[in-house]
């Protein structure tokens, strides 16, 4: 049996050997399928992991504690989402082990246009997120809001900076109703353009110092969310807030890669697929004309399920030719893209979606790797055994005088 198998895989390298540039077309076209699967899927997982990493250290950390009647997407959530600092939550915000974020909506009024935004107060000299907050405490502004001639420090994001063509050192009115239902104002001046690559942090919206924010609302002390920094401070228990930990916060983002997920599947077919035509296209003209040698394979006494095996087996080898041909030529390609990154072209920031704004540094994951191996020899020996299948019903005096039927 061992020997058997020996001489059909001799034979078999032998056909692909004698085949020429055909064999090496279609080598060359599947190590492309096999390059581009690899690519395709190292894009993609790097890419989930980069914008995942970039939303947790810019936006969720380690959870969030949101008040009750927050809702992210319900505008007019945002006027009565506040409530005081849970006592048990200050000794963690003085240690810089928590931060208390501060909603809402205002006016803000750039060279004399009307433009609604979402004002977030924070403490300047946090940590706990990669929100560079210390900004706030520039010098061109003034702790005392209402002051005639002074200006409150403000910072926007550059997507932000972009659409109300505002840019560092500019002033303008800024409108917002304090929990009492009175509207107040103040001028505030931009001190800094934050580059977030988490577009929630960006469009639409105004970061300010808390302390300033709770003044104009004349909330002191209140806060609308309070993102953790140690997941220990995500098992208390308050009244007016309630604990949204990280998953429930990416919920959102989990639903973006499902329907990725399901467009990768999409082009998986479209590349199996055409690899798969030149696989069977060589097969079928293998058998076509090989036919005499087929009868004459029988006549010397080779069953019908070992010239099956050996078609089956060339198929094979295709297919493994083809991943060491992708090896040597896509080796390049993926060191290059493993360090430097893929940049994503000019414009995509306008999707608003996390994980956009950097190169995207591919990572390679041998389960990853072994799947689209796997999947490309499964699928080539596949559809190398379909063209010759009906020759288990083929008499060998039929196959010498050159018939298939």
């Amino acid at each position: 049996m061992e020997g058997s198998h020996k001489m059909l895989l001799k034979l078999a390298y032998k056909n692909i050997r004698g085949n020429g540039w055909r064999s090496l077309i279609n080598m060359i076209i599947l190590a492309i399928v096999l390059t581009g699967m690899i690519w395709m899927q190292s894009m993609y997982r790097s890419w989930i992991n980069l914008a995942e990493k970039q939303i947790i250290d810019w936006e969720v950390v380690k959870g969030h504690y949101q008040h009750k009647n927050y809702e992210p997407y319900d505008l007019y959530s945002w006027e009565k989402s506040l409530a005081p600092i849970p006592e048990t939550m200050k000794e963690a915000i003085a240690a810089n082990k928590a931060v208390p974020i501060l909603l809402s909506p205002a006016t803000i009024y750039p060279q004399g246009r009307s433009t609604p935004v979402l004002v977030k107060g924070i403490e300047p000299t946090q940590s706990t997120m990669k929100i560079p907050a210390i900004e706030l405490k520039s010098a061109n502004g003034n702790s005392h809001p209402g002051t005639a001639g002074t200006f409150l420090p403000a910072m926007i994001g550059t997507s932000m900076a972009r659409s109300s063509r505002l840019k560092e050192g500019d002033v303008l009115s800024l409108r917002l109703r304090n929990i009492h239902g009175a509207f107040d104002a103040a001028d505030i001046i931009i001190t800094h353009i934050m580059k977030s690559p988490v577009p929630s942090l960006d469009v639409g919206t105004v970061w300010m110092d808390i302390a300033h924010l709770q003044e104009l609302k004349d909330a002191p002390g209140f806060a609308s969310l309070i993102v953790i920094g140690e997941e220990e401070l995500g098992r208390k228990q308050f009244s007016e807030f309630k604990y949204m930990s990280p998953k429930d916060l990416l919920a959102d983002f989990a639903r973006i890669k499902e329907t990725e997920s399901s467009q990768q599947v999409i082009m998986f077919v479209i590349l199996i697929f055409l690899a798969m035509i030149a696989i069977f296209d060589t097969q079928v003209l293998a058998v076509f004309k090989r036919r005499k040698e087929i009868g004459t394979l029988i006549a010397l006494g080779m069953t019908k399920k070992e010239i099956i095996s050996l078609f089956t087996l060339e198929g094979v080898l295709y297919s493994l030719f083809a991943i060491v041909l992708t090896a040597i030529l896509g080796f390049p390609l993926f060191y290059y893209y493993a360090v430097v990154g893929f940049a994503m072209p000019e414009g995509f920031e306008g999707f608003e979606m996390a994980g956009l704004s950097e190169p995207i540094k591919f990572y390679y994951d041998p389960m990853v790797v072994i799947g689209c191996i796997l999947l490309l020899v499964g699928f080539t020996a596949l559809f190398s055994w379909i063209p010759v299948s009906r020759i288990a019903r083929l008499k060998a005096t039929d196959a010498l005088r050159g018939k298939l039927k």
